[in-house]
């Protein structure tokens, strides 16, 4: 902080000085011309000389008027021309503004009165006329006593005029010479400052030579490659690191043209480089590989160019090169660490994932669970100890009409109970693996159409219409478990569709599949269709429907090992539709279980 306060005293003090030294020799060469000035008489303010040529004028015209009768007329002519060139100097400026100044503006007056009759009266005069004679003297008279006091003014004004200008003179001088000393003093002060300056520059010259011979001793024992070209592109400079990076020792390298020191000088992007560097411009090269003389593996380097100028002019170009073929190797395994690990971390996020998805889903399904078991096996169970207390309160009094009522309400129960467990025990056994299948051709249509007599007769009247496909078609897979699956859907159908509404069911055969859609009225909520196959999930719009959620579960689980699927389509608002895929009997590729038995695996 120190040094740079010193560096700017040393410049601003001397700009200071000479800008000090400038200021007072133009104010002193001011005053001089000021003094000069009013040194000088100007004949044309001199309003003594002025008005006594008038007034001397006025007199004489008076002297040749009174001897008219006598005189010669040449006479009186020359002393009114004389007469009006005097009095005229007087009616012309500055005169003019120096005798308005003065308080004889009267006097200009009266002159400019006389003016305009007195060549016409002075004519008359020489012809004897007296009355033009007395208004010459009248207008003539006057005038020369004004001016005699108009001169007497004006040479008392003039001497007033005179001790001040030499008092202005005496101050200007006090100026000048304090003008004179501040100049010396300035001086003074310049030469100090040029000496101190001298001295500084003497020492920045030992600090420079200095520090260039510690650039220099870097240059040499730094463990950066350097070298240098001059604008012919010859090496000047050729350090030791440059020697281990190219193998090439500095005597061999100084001197010659970069092309010929090594090829890497001669590629195309490091030449264009160099010529920007000696065109003035810096320049970056990243990861250039460098190979040595002995062809082992190559250096990858870093270079940094520099112009080098003296004063404007660029003198030549600089190259800094860094070996950075460790840190790029060290980057290189980071990077393969890094994608490792991210690879590591992505996957086992993934698996936690899916166990917490697994988890969460695991707890949904027992609280779930937990509560449609409370309520479907509430409902029998209420339905049986109903029954069984009303024939306990009436004992002897029931008659055999009402026992039978009963019973069979109660036997109902105890079936839908049984139903429930065994739906239990199906869900438990194919999650263990349990389930068995016998694939066999099956006909699908033959098979629909028993199960719609069968559902007609076992649940309450309803409609269900079946388009079976023309011709025999043949399905692949075990029939009792197609009967379950089939059931489940008529079930779903029956229970979910508005009353009264028919039921449909399309058999369809492709080239490789065999398709039953079961179709019916109602809808199923947005939010419910991704779920409706979820174990033990029961949508929102069923409230008063016995079921616990494994129907559709277990239907979609037998189609899948069967070879097919079972699926929720997309329909018209206020239709449902699911459809049940098999591979067709007989098709290329399509029947994957045929003969024996399979286990879920």
């Amino acid at each position: 902080m120190r040094e740079r306060a010193r560096q700017f005293a040393g410049v601003v003090l001397p700009l200071l000085t000479i800008a000090v030294f400038a200021t007072v020799l133009v104010l002193s060469f001011r005053q001089l011309s000021m003094t000069q000035s009013t040194l000088r008489i100007e004949l044309t303010q001199n309003m003594l000389w002025v008005i006594s040529r008038a007034e001397a004028a006025n007199l004489r015209l008076i002297e040749e008027t009174a001897w008219a009768a006598q005189g010669d007329a040449s006479q009186i002519h020359r002393a009114l021309d004389i007469w009006f060139s005097r009095t005229q100097i007087l009616l012309d400026e500055p005169q003019r503004g120096r005798m308005t100044h003065l308080g004889f503006e009267d006097t200009l007056a009266r002159i400019e009165a006389a003016m305009a009759h007195l060549e016409v009266d002075l004519a008359r005069v020489l012809t004897g006329d007296l009355a033009a004679l007395d208004r010459v003297s009248e207008s003539l008279q006057p005038l020369a006593m004004q001016l005699g006091r108009a001169a007497n003014r004006a040479m008392t004004a003039e001497w007033e005029d005179i001790g001040r200008q030499l008092d202005q003179t005496a101050s200007g001088m006090r100026q000048i010479g304090l003008s004179l000393a501040v100049i010396a003093g300035a001086g003074l002060v310049l030469v100090l400052s040029l000496a101190l300056t001298a001295r500084a520059s003497n020492r920045r010259a030992a600090q420079l030579q200095a520090e260039r011979a510690f650039s220099q001793l870097l240059v040499s024992a730094g463990d950066r490659g350097i070298v240098a070209f001059d604008t012919a592109g010859q090496c000047t400079l050729w350090n030791g690191a440059m020697e281990t990076l190219f193998g090439l020792r500095a005597d061999e390298a100084l001197g010659r043209s970069s092309a010929e020191i090594a090829g890497f000088f001669a590629t195309q992007h490091i030449a264009a480089m160099l010529q920007d560097i000696l065109g003035g411009r810096a320049r970056v090269a990243v990861d250039q590989s460098v190979f040595d003389r002995d062809g082992g593996e190559p250096h990858l380097i870093d270079l940094m160019g520099f112009p080098l100028r003296r004063d404007s002019q660029i003198v030549g170009a600089v190259l800094i090169a860094s070996d950075v073929t460790e840190r790029h190797d060290a980057q290189r395994s980071l990077a393969r660490h890094r994608d490792q690990l991210e690879i590591e971390v992505a996957r086992r996020t993934e698996e936690l994932d899916a166990a917490l998805i697994r988890e969460r889903a695991s707890l949904d399904i027992y609280r779930n669970f937990a509560a449609m078991i409370s309520h479907q096996f509430r409902t029998p169970l209420a339905v049986i100890d109903s029954s069984l207390q009303r024939l306990m309160r009436r004992g002897s009094a029931v008659d055999t009409v009402e026992i039978s009522e009963r019973t069979t309400r109660a036997r109902a129960a105890v079936a839908q109970l049984v139903r429930l467990i065994e739906s239990i025990f199906d869900a438990a056994r194919f999650d263990a693996g349990q389930v068995t299948t016998e694939a066999h051709s099956v006909d699908v249509a033959a098979l629909m159409t028993g199960l719609v007599t069968r559902a007609e007769h076992d649940f309450e009247p309803i409609d269900i219409e079946v388009r079976p496909p023309e011709g025999l078609i043949l399905a692949t897979g075990d029939a009792t478990q197609l009967e379950h699956i089939l059931l489940n859907l008529l079930s779903n159908a029956r229970k979910y569709s508005d009353p009264g509404e028919k039921i449909q069911v399309t058999i369809e055969a492709k080239a490789e599949k065999v398709s039953v859609i079961v179709s019916n009225t109602g809808d199923i909520a947005p939010a419910d269709r991704p779920h409706v196959f979820d174990r033990y999930y029961r949508g929102s719009r069923v409230e008063g429907v016995s079921g616990i959620g494994l129907g559709l579960y277990m239907a979609r689980s037998l189609a899948r090992i069967q070879g097919g699927d079972l699926t929720l389509l997309e329909t018209a608002p206020g239709t449902v539709a699911f459809g049940l895929t098999l591979p067709r009997a007989g098709a290329d590729g399509a029947q994957l279980l045929e003969g024996g038995s399979h286990a879920r695996a």
